[in-house]
């Protein structure tokens, strides 16, 4: 392949780059480190799953945390002290004190201590909300 066809292919696949990363909810939410190991997470809706997307992308892209690493709820929403005015999620990799750290069966970020891996919580970037 000739070097101005292998250049304008990768000109042509790039185009395709912004249209792939907005198909999911990633372009809906940031993640914040806000010190003693906590990550809040800021969305643009308040959904479960746009919440779970920010810690998991957040974990996995920026701090090449394991799939199986765990996430757990530290704080449901509430203020955001990151971004005053708004609301989001507190999450840690370690469980708060106190709270049960059982088997998870729900993505329901108002229960502190509720858990999913962090390949999990990337998942639910697919997964389709009631707000689009």
């Amino acid at each position: 392949m000739s070097q101005k066809c292998t250049v304008s292919f990768l000109l042509a696949s790039l185009t395709l780059l912004p249209t792939l990363t907005w198909g999911g909810n990633e372009s809906r939410s940031t993640a914040y480190e806000v010190g003693n190991g906590l990550i809040e997470v800021v969305a643009d809706f308040s959904e479960n799953a746009i919440f779970w997307c920010g810690v998991g992308d957040y974990a996995l892209l920026r701090l090449s945390k394991r799939g199986n690493t765990r996430i757990y709820v530290w704080k449901g929403p509430a203020p955001s002290t990151a971004r005053p005015g708004e609301r989001a999620v507190t999450f840690s990799f370690t469980p708060p004190p106190g709270a049960s750290t059982g088997a998870s069966f729900t993505t329901d970020v108002s229960l502190i201590g509720n858990s999913l891996s962090v390949g999990q919580a990337k998942l639910t970037c697919d997964e389709r909300t009631a707000s689009g």
